[in-house]
This record gives C-alpha cells, structure tokens and sequence, in this order.
C-alpha cells in the first residue's frame, strides 16, 4: 500500500519514469565544457583580457567575459524550472536540480567578481596586472567562494548524470571525444612545444597543455583497448575466462561502486609511491651533483700529517687512469672577524691554476675572480663594476619598460587617460631608479673608496662563500682578519696567528654548508699562514666516471704505492650521509607501502562481496564439476587483474606527474630552500618494483575470500533458486 501511495500526490499518481528532456541532458554535458573554457581563460587572461582587444577596450572583453556567465545562468534557470515540473523521484532529477543550482551559484560568482572588478577604471587595472586594493580583494575572495562552490555542485552532479543518456547517446558523445581527442593529439604534437624556450622557463603554457592532451589521449587509448585485451585473455583458459566475464557482467550498484574504489586505491597508493620515491631520488642525485662540484671525487692525504714529498705523488697520481685532473691542497682550521661579526670555517689553500681540473669553484663564483688570489695587488684598483654585482643588481636587470603591458594608441586616436597615467607613473618610476644607481656608482668612483687618497697595503686575497659574506657583511675589496689557532710558540705556549686578508671573490655552492664553512687562499699563502713549510695537507683528484671512482682509487693506490696515505674516494668520504639518505628511502618505501597492502584489503571486501553476489555461478561451476581449486583460481585472478589494472593507471599517472615535474619544473624559494625547482629523478626500476609489490599484495589478499568461494556448496546456494 505505501508503495502504491509513493507516486500519489496532490493530483493523483504520478509517473516516476518520465526520462530527462533533452535539454537537460544537454546542459549536464556541456557544463564541464563550460569549467573548462574558464579555466583556460584564466590561465590565458594576459592574452585575452590584456592583449590588444582588451588595451583599446578592456570594458567590451570583460562584458564579453559577463555576457557568457548571463547565458549560463538562464540556460541553468530554465533546466532548473524543467525539472521541478518532473515528478518526485524521477530518473535524475536531484542531479539535474544540483547541477542547475550550482550553475547559477557559479554564474551569480562570477558576475559578482566582474561588478568587483569593474567599479574602478579598468584600464589601469589592466595596465598595473590586475592589482586590486584590500576591499576589493575581500570582495573578490568572497565571489570566488561562492562561484567555486557553485562549479563543485555542477561538476559533481553534471558528471553523475551521465548515466541518464542513452546507449546510442553515449556511443555518439565518446566518438565525438575521441575525434576531438585524436585532433588535439596531433595539434599538439606538431604545433605545441615539449619544453619551455631555453632562456624563458616561465613560459610553461603550451608545454603544459601539450601534454595534458597527449596524457588525456594516452588513458583513452587505455580504456578503448582494455575490452580486447580482456577478449584475449579470456581465451587462454577457463580461468581467465571466467574471472574476466565476472568483472564485466553487470553488478549491483554498490559492487561497481566498491570495484572503482578498488582501482582507485590502487593507483593512488602507486602514485604517492613512485612520485616520493622519485622526489628523494631527486634529491639524492641533486645533493651528489653539489658535492662532487664543490668537492673532489678521490682525495689523497695521511690520518695526522702533512705531505712533505707531495709533488712525486702529485705526478704519480696524475698518470693514473681514470683521472683527468689532479691539484694540491692545504686546510686548517680558522676563525673570521669583521666589523660587525664573527664566524668560523675552513681555511683552504689551492693552486688558481689548477683548480679548475678537481671542482667548479671558478664557475661558482657570483663576484670577484679567482686571478686575484694569485695578483693581490689587482684588489687595490677594482673596477665599479666590481662593486656593482656584489652590492646591487646589473643595470641591465633593473631597466624598466614604462610601455611594458600598454600599446601606443593607433595613428588618429586620442590617447586614453588611464593608459597615459600608467605610462606617466612608470617613467618617473625608472627615472627615480636610473638616479640612485648613478649616485651609487659616482659613490664607488670616489677616490676614498678606490684608494687613491691613502696608500693601503697590498694584502692577501681570500674567497668566502655567500653565505659566510652575508653573515660577516663582506663584499670584494673588504678587510677582514682571519685567526689561527695555532701560531708561534710563545712563552705561555702556542699563541694564535691572525693576517688581515683582502675579499677576493665571493662564490655559491648551492649548499649552505658549504658557503658558510669553505674559504679559498692560495696555495703559497695558506702554507704561509698555516705554519706547514713546502707541505700540504692532500692532493685533490678528478676522475671521468665518478660512478667508477672506487675502481680509480684502487688503481691509483697501485701506481703510487704508498701505504703511508689514505686514498678514498667520495663514496666513502661521504658514507655516512648517502647511507642515511639510502635508509630513510627505504623506510618511504616501507611506509607508503603500507598504503598498497590498505588498498588491497579493499579488494577483498570487493571480492567478499563478489562472492555473495554472484554465488549462484558460482554454484552452477561446481555443479557442472568444477573443482575448489579452479574457483580459488578464479577469484584470485580477479584481485590480481584488478590490482594490475590500479597499478598501471598508477605508474602511468606517476610518470606523467614525475615528467611534468622534471621538464616543468616546481618553482621553489632559492634563498629558503637553496634550489630553484623541485628535483625529480624517475628510476624505472623502482617504478617496476612498485608494480610488482602491488600486484603481488592484490594476489595475496585475495587467498581469503577465494577460500571463501570454493567453500560454497551448491545446495546451499541454488536451495531458494
């Protein structure tokens, strides 16, 4: 009787399976076309709102922009009063009245935000990059809110209505997908760039959406082929054949459901892995590259002495194979004092001449020249350019543009009023740099700071990291002292050394610790001031493959044949840290491992109830004679293709992302983080044994309710049938 009365309203029964208008349907598919049009809008908002439309009248491009959202609004208001006139649970009705409220919702948003934008004088705005003031800011957040509230709801039960439309509509929509799919692919690949201009990382546009395409395009191909690929498996036995015909028939809802969270799980927890995995493997190999460019790859020295006989070893070293370079060193212990701080570090004592053959220094200079350790006296006379790049930024870098963003009016036209304000304020703007950077620069030409007023002593030079000249408030050409603790012995024992030195350059390593604690002397001078004679402290060594170095050691510990010196290379220098970074990778792998084994435990909850649902089959099978075994068999290959199915979706979108990272990059702080991208490093062989290990955890899961299954005795499952 309640049944009966649930379709009895005011005016009588009513039918509950009158299907959606076309109408309907029609907004629910083109609604996600709707979001996507405005968010390539917004990412192109400079071309089309402030390029040459928008700088002669950028009132008509945003009325253009408001006049698009008005049409979504009515479209979704005549959807919405449509569907109130369809009786009380209908097929689709609540999906289609959400999807119509959050189209208003989005369409009240977004004319909200153009009201916002539009109450100053647009040109301006346009002219400064859309700088809004903190009341309008706030007003714009708010519609922002609302709007994206409003596109969630559309989105969300646009794409649920999907299941409303027909067969036949459905075939039609995907072949018009896929055309327009297969015609963006070849757009893209013959029109669209891979990579960004060298020299303009920033234009990621193009790149980005070139491989957005090819990746949509790529998961489709996927899907198209899955069927025939299910079509050849099933034709290897009678297992994959019946495994493959339970995961194609038609499940309740709730099944389909739980099976698509299945493979989700699946690929996300692969995804998670391999993009960790391949982040820190981009650290690990970012963090080699900046030791062994600041670093040699095999160094030669004694536990607790210097090395007296150094130049023998020196040419021994240099004939051994492997090796493309070799240059000695001294090191010591030393403190820094300046007029504002003090600071401690490592006094390095290097040949100028042979440097360049054992690390980068001479590239990592940022100010100064390595020349200058060797002629000291050159400090004395420093060019202003000099000054300039430790000081302040290069001219050339702080020129500005006042036409930048603004077109000239055409022949004829009379000039806007707000373009020109812009153009005034910019110009002053350059101006009032232009004067400081010349009054800087008359105040480095000035005979005081050049040294022409007073003689000053010629004094040693000494390369500190950037760092360390930041701390220290060093720029080339300072003074600052450097003490050893260990000088000339004097009556109450060793007293402590101290030598003004001259600041010959200043260089980044792209390690903090490096450019805080490492400071560059010649070799002569070092000696000098760290009281060793003709000694130095080790020889320095480059090898052609450092993944080799160990290999170059051996063989250079057989030319020199000394069993008084120790030659390591960078593996074992740096053990330590390479091992804790090879430890704290395997405990990520273990961790987000435990994500998979979380995701396969969902696949048996899908096959447990697979089992109930399709527990008369499985009854008939073993009626028909088949044996517990090919049951187990059976369930187990379907949490296997399952799992294989999660886990390449997985790998695939883990190898895109990885990609996008790696060739895009991800812009990070240099000061903060001292890298300016994320570093990524895809390793296939962790991509495959992510692949393994999350097909191998969907195939032992999957034991339990394959047990479950082959326990299932015919009579019992065909007794109400």
């Amino acid at each position: 009787m309640a049944s009966e009365l649930r379709g009895v309203g005011r005016g009588g029964p009513r039918d509950t399976n009158v299907r959606p208008s076309t109408l309907s349907l029609a907004y629910a598919l083109l609604a996600p076309l709707v979001l996507v049009l405005e968010i390539v809008g917004f990412v192109l908002r400079e071309q089309l709102v402030g390029g040459a439309l928008a700088a002669k009248n950028p009132v008509l491009a945003l009325s253009l922009v408001g006049g698009a959202s008005v049409v979504l609004a009515l479209f979704a208001l005549v959807v919405l009063l449509r569907e109130r006139r369809r009786p009380l649970g209908s097929q689709g009705r609540g999906r289609l009245l959400t999807a119509a409220s959050g189209g208003l919702l989005h369409s009240a948003g977004n004319l909200a935000l153009l009201a916002v934008v539009m109450r100053d004088d647009v040109t301006v705005l346009v002219a400064s990059g859309y700088a809004l003031t903190d009341e309008m800011r706030q007003a714009a957040t708010v519609a922002l809110i609302v709007g994206g509230v409003g596109a969630l709801l559309m989105l969300g039960a646009a794409g649920s209505a999907f299941g409303l439309l027909s067969d036949r509509a459905r075939a039609i929509f995907f072949g018009l997908l896929d055309a327009a799919l297969l015609g963006g692919v070849a757009y893209a690949l013959t029109q669209l760039p891979s990579r960004p201009p060298d020299g303009n990382p920033d234009l990621l546009l193009k790149p980005i959406i070139r491989h957005v395409i090819t990746t949509f395009a790529l998961m489709r191909l996927i899907v198209r082929a899955l069927p025939f690929a299910l079509d050849a498996f099933e034709r290897t036995g009678l297992m994959p054949l019946v495994a493959s015909r339970h995961l194609r028939s038609k499940k309740s809802g709730f099944l389909a459901a739980i099976s698509m969270l299945s493979v989700m799980a699946v690929m996300v927890s692969c995804i998670a892995l391999t993009v960790t995995l391949s982040v820190m493997g981009g650290f690990r190999n970012d963090l080699k590259r900046k030791i062994l460019s600041n670093n040699a790859h095999i160094v030669i020295d004694r536990k607790r002495d210097s090395i007296a006989d150094w130049r023998d070893v020196l040419t021994a070293a240099q004939n051994a194979p492997h090796v493309t370079g070799a240059s000695p060193f001294v090191s010591g212990e030393v403190m820094l004092s300046s007029a504002t701080n003090l600071a401690t570090g490592v006094l390095r004592g290097i040949d100028p001449k042979m440097i360049s053959r054992v690390n980068d220094l001479p590239e990592n200079l940022q100010a100064g020249k390595l020349e200058y350790l060797s002629s000291p006296e050159k400090l004395l006379d420093l060019p202003t350019s000099v000054f300039q790049t430790s000081l302040l930024p290069s001219a050339d870098l702080v020129k500005l543009k006042p036409d930048a963003g603004v077109d000239a009016p055409d022949a004829g036209e009379a000039p806007d009023s707000g373009t020109g304000t812009v153009k005034a304020e910019l110009e002053v703007e350059a101006n009032r740099l232009k004067r400081k950077i010349d009054d800087i620069e008359a105040f480095l030409r000035e005979p005081t700071r050049a040294g022409a007023g007073k003689q000053r002593d010629v004094l040693p030079g000494i390369i500190v990291g950037k760092e360390l000249a930041r701390a220290l408030r060093l720029y080339v050409g300072d003074e600052v002292n450097v003490v050893a603790p260990l000088g000339t012995l004097g009556p109450t024992g060793p007293m402590p050394k101290a030598r003004p030195f001259r600041v010959a350059g200043i260089f980044y390593s792209g390690m903090p610790e490096y450019d805080m604690k490492f400071m560059y002397v010649a070799l002569e001078t070092g000696q000098k001031f760290l009281n060793m004679g003709d000694s130095v402290s080790g020889i320095d060594i480059r090898v052609t493959d450092i993944e080799r170095a160990p290999e170059a050691a051996s063989a250079i510990r057989g030319v020199i044949k000394r069993n008084d010196l120790r030659v390591r290379d960078w593996q074992e220098l740096n053990q330590r840290l390479f091992g804790a970074l090879a430890l704290e990778k395997l405990a990520m792998f273990v961790t987000l491992g435990i994500a998979i084994v979380v995701a396969s435990f969902c696949i048996a909850g899908t096959l447990t109830l697979m089992v109930q649902e399709k527990g008369r089959e499985v009854a008939i099978l073993k009626a028909m004679g088949t044996s517990d075994r090919t049951v187990v068999g059976v369930f187990v290959i379907e949490g296997g293709l399952i799992g294989l199915l999660g886990a390449s979706l997985g790998l695939f979108l883990g190898f895109m992302l990885c990609f996008a990272a790696e060739h895009f990059g991800v812009r990070m702080d240099p000061d903060v983080y001292y890298m300016d991208r994320l570093p990524v490093h895809m390793d296939f062989t962790e991509f495959a044994m992510t692949g393994v290990a999350a097909v191998l955890l969907c195939l032992a899961i999957t034991i339990y309710p394959a047990l479950l299954a082959s326990r299932l005795r015919p009579v019992d499952a065909l007794r109400y049938e």
